[in-house]
């Protein structure tokens, strides 16, 4: 074979190589082969009278159910395992893993749970404004008095490591996270103070002996912007740190020295329906309407951000995404037109499946693979499967 005729090969193969990386790693997401599987109903229903609200959580042995009047546990088979009585007007169920926690916005009665049932109960002497359950148990609860704030952090057993208070007038606490290890307790915060609305993040050591160190364990602040609200802050592993506001959002790295570093950050171009820590991976991104004047992603654009700011998988709604979970493997977002459209993408770029709903959904998880889910709906809550 000639020399020519080699290098024609070669490029032929290499063409070849990169359309095949392309569909696995890059581009739409999309199935295996031919259309994506379809959800079927699996071996397991129980069926609601006339619930209108219910949220749900799954980790590696079973899932939570929460409904207007009790907390339930199943295992994966949707044996149930054990119910608790909730009386919370409009509650809502946070998940750290394993545990969920359990409270209402002006609330003063914080309950964390298990995979075995109750942890612990505590009764606050102020209104509870927001909450956060780690998944090694440990919890963060935000009150106020209406003059300043206490953030305390609580282990599993319920024992308090940490009351953290903010007194300053013009500087509010916005959102809480613990690192999945129980060790750093990250705070987003919003000053009024200056003429120009400012935000930014402080990091704070929550065990004794690293926190002694530093005045109330605080060992680094950062990512300060203005004229923006950090409204979300998420672990993504140990170390790596979500930060989402109403212009970018982005990851830092929380270094051994101590201190931080910027890993990577994007300037939203489109309003973000949802931006969610997705564990292990990166970040999950919906995008909405575009902002005017800006040369933006399509409304109802999903995409899977790696931890280095890649984009592992990419999908388009037709219309704009309602819902978004992240799992076992996968992310689910649901939306269009009546919001009955569902779709599982793993970090593959690989639709998982597609499903379009008869009624209503409340809530859409995964639970041990991607190809098993449960599906809430105000009649009933079942676990669905692939096929």
């Amino acid at each position: 074979m000639s020399k020519t005729a080699i290098s024609i090969a070669a490029a032929i193969l290499l063409i070849a190589l990169a359309g095949f990386l392309y569909i696995i790693w890059g581009g739409q997401a999309r199935s295996g082969s031919g259309a994506p599987p379809s959800l079927v109903a699996g071996d397991f229903s129980v069926n609601f009278e006339g619930i209108t609200l219910a949220q749900s959580a799954s980790d590696d042995s079973g899932f939570f159910v929460l409904t207007g009047w009790s907390l339930r546990r199943f295992d994966l088979s949707g044996r149930e395992l054990w119910t608790r009585a909730v009386s919370h007007t409009n509650p809502l169920l946070i998940q750290g893993g394993a545990y969920v926690a359990l409270s209402a916005h002006r609330s003063r009665i914080f309950y964390a749970f298990g995979p075995n049932g109750l942890l612990y109960t505590i009764d606050f002497e102020h209104d509870i404004l927001s909450y956060h359950i780690s998944a090694n148990g440990y919890s963060a609860v935000l009150t106020t008095n209406g003059d300043s704030y206490n953030i305390d952090v609580f282990n599993a057993s319920g024992t308090r490591l940490k009351r953290h208070t903010v007194a300053e007038r013009n500087l509010f606490p916005i959102s809480m996270a613990i690192s999945p290890d129980g060790r750093i307790l990250v705070v987003s915060y919003l000053d009024v103070s200056g003429a120009v609305i400012s935000s930014y993040i402080c990091a704070y050591f929550i065990r004794a002996g690293e926190a002694a160190y530093y005045t109330d364990g605080l060992f680094a602040s950062f990512r300060q912007v203005e004229g923006e609200i950090i409204s979300r802050v998420a672990f993504i592993d140990q170390t790596h740190l979500m930060y989402s506001s109403d212009g970018q959002f982005g990851v830092y790295e929380l270094t051994p020295a101590p201190g931080t570093r910027h890993v990577w950050s994007r300037t939203l171009d489109s309003h973000a329906d949802f931006i969610e820590a997705v564990y292990g991976i990166g970040v999950a991104v919906a995008f909405g309407q575009p902002l005017i004047g800006a040369e933006s992603s399509d409304e109802g654009t999903f995409v899977i951000y790696g931890l280095n700011g890649t984009e592992l998988a990419t999908y388009s709604m037709d219309g704009s995404i309602s819902y978004l979970s992240s799992g076992a493997g996968a992310v689910i977002i649901g939306g269009g037109p009546l919001r009955r459209n569902f779709a599982a993408i793993n970090y593959r770029n690989q639709v998982v499946w597609e499903y379009t709903a008869t009624s209503d959904v409340l809530d859409f998880i995964l639970l041990d693979k991607p190809e098993r889910a449960l599906i809430v709906t105000p009649a009933r809550i079942q676990i669905m499967e692939s096929r």
